[in-house]
């Protein structure tokens, strides 16, 4: 009920009471009359009956002007006041109260106005000493963060109930990117604060792993860890270690989880496994001969020559057999160790300059920089590649005994072709393969590798030659692919310490009780949300009208995790009317190949989960939901909130609870209005100013925010 029909309610009552009074005194003043007074009365009622009752309509007239007047200058000002002020001191303080009513209010108004500015003034002071305060902490919480952000390895952190407390990049890119949106696009992981950990991880795998270091923690065993695999939607396998995270007591606080994908290693192991398999049944066989024919040498020592060759010859042929495979098995397991090792991106440029600049320290050797690509990229492992050019320095000088070299780096083809020139005699090729032979090392470095070896694993090749047939000038030029696109190419990600705490964890999480079945008696800023919203072809859910976009976003621990969002345009498979198009800017083009609501609505189901929905005016959109329980088999039994008429319930006096009249109050900006996401977006800003507001009436709990919006007026609205 508005805040003007409670007062005339209010007036109503008294009135109606006073009204009793005077009839009953009436009455006991008519019963004390004589019939001949009584008849004298009723005379002139009857005869001047017109102007008794003119007098009657215009003194309640008058008093209705008078009370009206009084509920519009004095009553609803104050109402509006109280809530306004409310606002200021809690959720937006930049916020002015429009000078309205009588002259006293819009005095007591004005100098509430000034005492803001003096307050905020005041605030404003006082804010600056805590950031300043705050300045190192923060400074360390973000390297943390920075650092956490980009680890080589997935990370979790979960809470004791397995709520996801914390995560890195790396693991969402080991278990999200790359699952495709296909019909089986609903058991996609989502990976989120709050969300629960069984959602990525069978729950009986993860309590055996718990179990486990429930075990080793009780028996004092070490390391106190459970190791498992699992498999991401791409099929790789991912090695996953689990420790716990115990408080100052020891006791279990919540528990980490380091993801790797070891598929690579696994087939390594695999093929070196087989290899090994292989060696041994083949050895086995050979030394069986060798053994039987020193045997038989030494149990008949007077055999005749002929027999005694014969038994060499097996002897011998069988060590050739033997070290031919010992060769062909130790150049396989090469391969495999080298196919570990890893290779990097790095410009051109930079390897000139780093080999002009330990060419002259380590070798004292000059090189001029002749030409060379900026844009040219190679993939290498630039201290090895280095030392292994360095290696060949090292040889030239002692051969051809050069005193200057030129280096020249150019792109040919998908080819890049590194070319060490000098004036002098060539470098022939039997002495070059010679040098390829050797192991590298220069002064005290070296490598465990020869430098065939090393350009075999960078896929290089190496040739000498003349500049030019009979000229005096000579160069020796390695050949490597370059890298795609001559870009380079990202190995863990640039880590970049972040202005303000990333939204990919919380460490106050782990001060949160978590989700319960009981979530009606949960604070509301103990709750996550999704905050989400829908544009549709038109307005009349049971006449036809389907969704065309769902936009949302998760709110956890009173912070918008902008980085979880859904954002899904939908095919209605009907036409879009041009008039809906002028609202949300959706054209019907847009929305040609887009899955239809079947594919879509599972999908939003689980990026919900046990959230407790809120939108603006959410019977709307509810209501489009619940039209498509039958066609999708998706039911939505989230609680669920409206931001309406939460609006209604924190500032009845106020009008208008449109969401720019509400972003006009609370200080809210708003962005991409009539576009599901940025409407969603803008919503949960919204949500987040009314919740304080919410507790200073009293509502702190779930179920009594709900109580308190289906009193409301706009709770009646049906769709």
């Amino acid at each position: 009920m508005k805040l003007k029909n409670k007062f005339w309610l209010f007036v109503a009552i008294p009135t109606l009471f006073m009204l009793a009074i005077i009839a009953v005194m009436a009455l006991l003043f008519w019963q004390q009359l004589t019939a001949d007074q009584r008849l004298v009365l009723i005379g002139i009622f009857r005869d001047y009956f017109i102007y008794f009752f003119g007098a009657v309509v215009f003194l309640m007239a008058g008093v209705a002007l008078m009370i009206d007047a009084v509920i519009n200058i004095y009553v609803i000002p104050i109402a509006k006041v109280t809530e306004e002020a409310s606002v200021i001191f809690s959720v937006n303080p930049r916020h002015r109260i429009t000078p309205t009513g009588g002259k006293d209010i819009v005095r007591l108004i004005e100098v509430i106005n000034e005492g803001v500015r003096q307050y905020e003034d005041i605030r404003n002071s006082v804010d600056l000493a805590i950031r300043e305060a705050k300045r190192d902490v923060e400074e360390e919480k973000n390297l943390l963060a920075g650092l956490m952000a980009e680890l080589p390895e997935g990370v979790i952190v979960c809470n004791r109930e397995g709520r996801i407390l914390l995560y890195n990049r790396r693991v969402i890119r080991l278990l999200v990117e790359g699952c495709t949106q296909s019909e089986e696009a609903a058991s996609e992981p989502f990976i989120g604060l709050g969300r629960s950990i069984y959602d990525v991880i069978d729950e009986h795998l993860m309590t055996h792993a718990l179990n486990e270091i429930s075990y080793k923690l009780a028996h004092g065993e070490s390391p106190v860890v459970a190791q498992f695999v699992i498999t991401s939607c791409e099929d790789a396998m991912l090695g996953v270690e689990a420790a716990p995270i115990l408080d100052q007591h020891r006791h279990f606080n919540g528990f980490i989880l380091l993801f790797r994908d070891i598929t690579e290693q696994l087939r390594t192991d695999s093929q070196i496994a087989v290899l090994l398999q292989s060696l041994i049944r083949s050895m086995r066989s050979s030394l069986a001969s060798i053994r039987s024919a020193i045997e038989a040498i030494i149990e008949f020592p007077d055999m005749d020559d002929k027999q005694t060759e014969n038994f060499k010859h097996i002897i011998h042929q069988e060590a050739l057999s033997l070290s031919r495979l010992l060769e062909e098995n130790a150049n396989e397991y090469a391969e495999h160790i080298r196919s570990r090792w890893p290779l990097i991106s790095i410009r051109a440029r930079e390897l000139a300059d780093a080999l002009i600049r330990r060419a002259a320290q380590a070798l004292d050797v000059e090189i001029e920089c002749g030409v060379v690509e900026n844009d040219c990229w190679i993939q290498a492992d630039s201290y090895a590649f280095l030392l292994g050019l360095l290696f060949l320095l090292d040889h030239l000088g002692k051969s051809v005994r050069a005193e200057r070299y030129r280096l020249d780096i150019c792109l040919r083809d998908c080819l890049t072709a590194i070319d060490i020139a000098w004036r002098g005699r060539a470098v022939a090729q039997q002495e070059l393969k010679q040098w390829c032979r050797e192991t590298i090392a220069v002064g005290s470095e070296s490598l465990a590798l020869t430098l065939e070896e090393l350009l075999s694993h960078h896929e290089a090749e190496i040739w000498s030659c003349p500049e030019e047939p009979g000229g005096q000038k000579a160069y020796i030029r390695i050949v490597l692919p370059t890298a795609d696109t001559c870009r380079p190419q990202q190995v863990g990600g640039l880590t970049i310490l972040p202005d303000s705490r990333p939204e990919f964890f919380d460490f106050d999480l782990f001060h949160q009780p978590g989700q319960t079945p009981d979530v009606d008696n949960q604070p509301l800023d103990q709750l996550s949300y999704t905050v989400f919203d829908t544009e549709t072809t038109g307005l009349d859910p049971r006449g036809g009208d389907e969704i065309i976009s769902i936009g949302a976003v998760r709110v956890v621990n009173g912070r918008i995790l902008h980085n979880e969002r859904f954002d899904q345009l939908i095919d209605p498979h009907r036409p879009l009317p041009p008039e809906s198009t002028r609202i949300h800017g959706i054209r019907p083009e847009m929305l040609t190949g887009k899955p239809s609501i079947e594919e879509v609505l599972p999908r939003f189901h689980q990026f919900v989960g046990d959230t407790v929905l809120v939108a603006h005016n959410a019977a709307f959109d509810m209501q489009m939901l619940k039209m498509k329980e039958e066609q999708t088999g998706v039911r939505f039994i989230n609680p669920v909130l409206d931001t309406l008429l939460l609006s209604a319930v924190v500032h009845p006096a106020q009008e208008d609870h449109s969401m720019e009249a509400m972003a006009q109050r609370l200080g809210v900006r708003i962005r991409g209005r009539h576009t599901a996401l940025g409407d969603a977006l803008s919503t949960a800003e919204l949500f987040l100013k009314l919740v304080p507001l919410l507790f200073g009436r009293g509502i702190r709990t779930l179920r009594e925010a709900r109580q308190a919006s289906r009193k409301t007026y706009y709770a009646r609205l049906k769709y």
